[in-house]
């Protein structure tokens, strides 16, 4: 039987099918070397993610070249063509599946390679594309998967209408059922797109909690404390809470320092030699903003002291730390070898004499 289908072939349908094949063959040949000189250059230049994502490439747009010409070229013989029609359906889904496949791993390797390149860059707009990032890598997945099982289910001659309009019904079952849990997502989404807490700022909440913000996840918020402790909370509740960021807009931020001197120092003497000492600390402390100027701001005549305030800068609230650690010591030294005098309160008791 097969012999006979072979002489029902035509010299003329035969050298088109090997026309075609040899085509083929030399576009997915030219193809090949085309993208690995592209991941070549990319190598060169330390793009390794980019080079990843065109390897994701490749392969299937080979395969599909491949594919696709072997396919035309039986199709160019008529007596191979209504045997061949049959495998239509069958072509289509394996090929819907393949680039469904390749884009997921391309998306991966894209999210990662544009991580790496924003990592060094702490603008208020990269920490919040940052903290997206995550979210944006299982829902492009759940995008890319969807929309593959959508396309297949048409191919096969399901319709798709009915399926949408049973989703929906049920989908409200199911949003009735999990309202708590999806409160904390739409939560966590409202976090996530209004940028006011990002991932990697120090967060103080009116609960009481302090920490860095380590992840925003799709139900809770994790913030790791000074302790070095993990606070699990209900994006729900992150969303409704009073919070002071001490990362937004900026990293940086003010160091506020309240001392006092005695009423009889010279006030303009006091105030140059605390600008100096700060201005000091500035330069030689590893986190503090060198080319700040601090100022000195005079804030009460207190019961043993005149009170006033010192202002320097940070580039963090850790680093905050560190600036008053070293002005604390170095202003206390300065302070006692000026004989400028920080007094303490003091209290008179007088006794009756009975007598």
């Amino acid at each position: 039987m097969n012999i006979d289908l072979l002489t029902k072939i035509s010299i003329t349908e035969a050298i088109t099918a090997l026309v075609i094949l040899f085509l083929g063959f030399i576009i997915a040949l030219i193809t090949y070397f085309v993208f690995r000189r592209i991941r070549n250059n990319l190598k060169e230049n330390n793009q390794h993610q980019l080079a990843s994502v065109i390897s994701d490439f490749d392969t299937i747009v080979i395969l599909t070249i491949v594919f696709v010409f072997i396919y035309l070229g039986l199709l160019s013989i008529n007596e191979l063509r209504d045997g061949i029609s049959q495998f239509n359906q069958v072509f289509t889904i394996l090929l819907v599946l393949l680039v469904s496949y390749s884009l997921i791993k391309a998306k991966n390797h894209l999210l990662e390679w544009y991580s790496e390149k924003i990592n060094y860059d702490n603008s208020p707009q990269t920490k919040v594309v940052k903290t997206l990032i995550p979210t944006a890598h299982w829902l492009f997945t759940l995008i890319i998967v969807s929309l593959a099982i959508l396309i297949n289910l048409d191919i096969i001659g399901i319709s798709i209408a009915p399926l949408i309009a049973g989703l929906g019904i049920g989908g409200l079952a199911v949003a009735l059922a999990l309202q708590g849990t999806l409160s904390n997502f739409f939560a966590g989404v409202n976090v996530l797109t209004d940028g006011s807490i990002r991932v990697g700022d120090y967060v103080e909440l009116s609960e009481g909690f302090s920490g860095i913000v380590t992840g925003i996840g799709w139900r809770t918020t994790r913030i790791r404390t000074l302790g070095n402790n993990t606070v699990i909370l209900p994006n729900n509740r992150l969303a409704d809470t009073i919070a002071t960021n001490y990362s937004f807009p900026y990293d940086e931020m003010s160091v506020y320092l309240r001392i006092g001197v005695g009423y009889f120092e010279d006030l303009a003497y006091v105030e140059n030699v605390v600008v100096e000492v700060a201005k000091e600390v500035l330069l030689n402390t590893e986190g503090a903003v060198s080319n700040y100027n601090p100022t000195v701001w005079y804030e009460e005549f207190g019961d043993d002291n005149i009170n006033f305030w010192a202002v320097l800068r940070a580039k963090g609230y850790f680093e905050s730390w560190a600036v008053k650690h070293e002005f604390i010591k170095a202003i206390s030294e300065r302070f006692k070898k000026e004989n400028i005098e920080i007094s303490f309160h003091n209290t008179n008791i007088f006794m009756r004499d009975k007598s």
